[in-house]
């Protein structure tokens, strides 16, 4: 059994079959032509977090996560991060569990969040209230999303739904690339492969960047996949990760 975010960054002979035609290029398109329009709450264009001296990328963009999650839940602003000490801790307690989990780091060589990471990660929790402001007011808003596992595939969690659209969130430096929309991909597979199908858009948002793109989902399958409509591809994906046996080799 895998993750999704490991299938989507291997079998690229399967991938390459089922969308051919998510290219470079086309993901140099995506970037370019899918992107939404952020604003922060002056109206200005969102401006990107530049990372500080000695910051801890991952687990910073996870304490953010967390912040602007546990914010969500608790019907408050999501700049309001570092106001609620009770939050700053469940928020990294949370961080330092998902980057042992990903990143295999020990428990006893994380250290705790400095000052300036702390603020680092606010400003990137208080980006989320600009991807609310595109939405619709009365949009609703769930954290976590979950997917039931299929085939060789875990089940997982999602980052986010608003509506009919299932974001995926990547705080990172880089642009999207072809894995971030591969892992969406596998998201609605599982989605399908439970019967259900909640999500219409697909969208990446990165507070990091200050950007967030957005696509309609049976469009986009149907554009990179060569014109096979949205119900195959899924399909496709399903029996190939149920009709596969996958063998992991790795040594704990």
């Amino acid at each position: 059994m895998i993750s999704e975010r490991a299938f989507a960054k291997s079998f690229a002979s399967f991938w390459q079959e089922l969308v051919p035609l998510l290219t470079p290029r086309f993901v140099g398109l995506f970037n370019e032509a899918y992107e939404q329009a952020l604003v922060d709450e002056a109206g200005i264009p969102l401006q990107a977090v530049p990372i500080g001296p000695g910051t801890r990328t991952d687990i910073v963009a996870e304490f953010a996560f967390w912040g602007a999650r546990l914010l969500h839940d608790r019907g408050m602003a999501a700049g309001g991060l570092l106001d609620d000490s009770a939050i700053v801790q469940e928020a990294s307690r949370r961080a330092f569990e998902v980057v042992q989990k990903y990143e295999g780091v020990k428990p006893d060589v994380v250290r705790p969040l400095s000052a300036s990471e702390l603020r680092e990660g606010q400003a990137l929790a208080r980006n989320y209230a600009s991807l609310y402001r595109a939405c619709d007011p009365n949009a609703h808003i769930d954290f976590g999303p979950r997917f039931q596992g299929c085939g060789f595939l875990n089940a997982a969690e999602g980052d986010l739904g608003i509506d009919g659209t299932l974001v995926e969130v990547k705080t990172t430096t880089r642009k999207v690339a072809g894995k971030d929309l591969r892992q969406l991909i596998t998201y609605l597979a599982l989605d399908a492969a439970a019967g259900h199908h909640r999500w219409t858009y697909v969208s990446i948002f990165n507070p990091r960047r200050g950007t967030c793109h957005r696509a309609e989902a049976y469009a986009l399958l149907l554009r990179i996949s060569g014109g096979k409509p949205r119900v195959d591809v899924l399909g496709e994906l399903i029996e190939f990760v149920q009709a596969t046996e996958f063998v992991n080799n790795q040594t704990f």
